[in-house]
């Protein structure tokens, strides 16, 4: 996901050259699985930015409206989050996506976005708590 160039063709092909099964130690395992739980918890949304779902039929930067959602959980940070938010053009806002799911179908990472779109703007836009994960 999100290769746009031979040489990211190339960089990921020797790195699975590299790699091998069962090269990890148990501890390494442990620690990855550490290091996974810790960023799940830091970045709700796990959007890559890789933009296979633009572009939104309505005009929504959904990369960019997760970006602002997400930065606001992992740096404590809601207000500067909702600044943020308030820069993005209203147009492309979470606020204007009409859940037509198009981009649904073109994630990667299997991204809810019609049911986090509201949740993103009424957090950022209309200041409502923050939540870690669809209700």
């Amino acid at each position: 996901s999100g290769m746009s160039a031979m040489e990211h063709v190339e960089q990921n092909l020797a790195s699975a050259d590299a790699s091998d099964v069962d090269v990890l130690t148990d501890g390494e395992l442990e620690l990855v699985a550490k290091v996974r739980e810790q960023y799940s918890q830091l970045c709700p949304i796990p959007c890559t930015k890789c933009s296979y779902c633009m572009p939104c039929p309505s005009g929504v930067d959904i990369p960019g409206n997760f970006a602002a959602y997400n930065e606001g959980v992992m740096y404590d940070n809601p207000d500067e989050a909702r600044e943020s938010y308030q820069w993005i053009n209203e147009d492309a806002r979470a606020s204007a996506c009409v859940q037509c799911r198009q981009c649904e179908e073109l994630c990667p990472q299997h991204i809810v976005i019609s049911e986090w779109m509201p949740v993103v703007h009424g957090v950022l836009g209309e200041g409502d708590p923050y939540v870690c994960e669809l209700p």
